[in-house]
């Protein structure tokens, strides 16, 4: 009998040895979570820079290019065919560019360089890690949109995966209120690969680029932890 009294536990001293365990494990799930999602902002930040990124290289073999550091090839290419699409609200204007080497390209342009640009003119071309990233001609400049699939596809992983820890860590969600972190991962990854790759394309100043998604972000993950909380 002595032995079960000295093997005892007061009620008080364990309820507090799990509160402290529970208050670890959020920690470390909230921080593994904004862990990984600042990786994914990260990826969206590289993502973003590198659809833009030939505009401030240097021109291949000048100063400024440095032995084996990426750089911008020029070229002329010629147009070899001229388009109008009627369909929707407003005319779209394209010119099909042949290169000197590799494949040509079709750019969507303005009316004016369109107008200007008649089959069999030169124009200037910009080779960028061997694509063709920008037509131009007499102040006129048109790119090809160069989707981010795969690194939007990978962020949206990240920043997803990412939430619901932190969902977890914030809420300690219990019963049924456990599928609200999934339920957010899921439409904060949806929402992360679409608004990815569409900012990456918009090129809107950086900072704007940043506050978007940070913003929504924000925005959601708060719901939804106030959703697993009141559950």
């Amino acid at each position: 009998m002595n032995a079960r009294i000295e093997d005892a536990r007061p009620p008080g001293r364990t309820r507090a040895s799990g509160a402290a365990v529970r208050a670890l494990a959020r920690g470390l799930l909230l921080l593994a979570g904004l862990a990984t999602v600042v990786l994914g902002f990260s990826r969206f930040v590289d993502a973003y820079d590198s659809v833009d990124a030939y505009r401030s290289a240097p021109r291949c073999g000048t100063a400024a290019a440095a032995p084996g550091a990426p750089c911008v090839r020029h070229e002329t290419g010629k147009v070899t065919a001229r388009t109008i699409d009627h369909t929707g609200d407003s005319d779209s204007y394209d010119l099909t560019v042949a290169r000197e080497s590799g494949p040509g390209h079709t750019f969507s342009v303005g009316k004016a360089f369109y107008d200007g640009a008649k089959v069999g003119t030169d124009v200037d071309l910009k080779i960028w890690n061997g694509r063709l990233v920008e037509v131009s001609w007499h102040g006129h400049r048109a790119s090809p949109p160069d989707i981010p699939w795969l690194s939007s596809f990978k962020l949206a992983l990240l920043v997803g995966a990412g939430s619901a820890l932190v969902v977890c860590g914030l809420a300690w969600p219990r019963g049924s209120a456990q599928a609200v972190p999934v339920i957010a991962a899921f439409w904060i990854a949806l929402f992360s690969f679409l608004g990815s790759f569409f900012l990456c394309l918009a090129q809107w100043p950086f900072a704007v680029t940043l506050a978007v998604p940070v913003l929504g972000w924000l925005f959601v993950t708060t719901i939804s932890t106030s959703v697993a909380r009141e559950i």
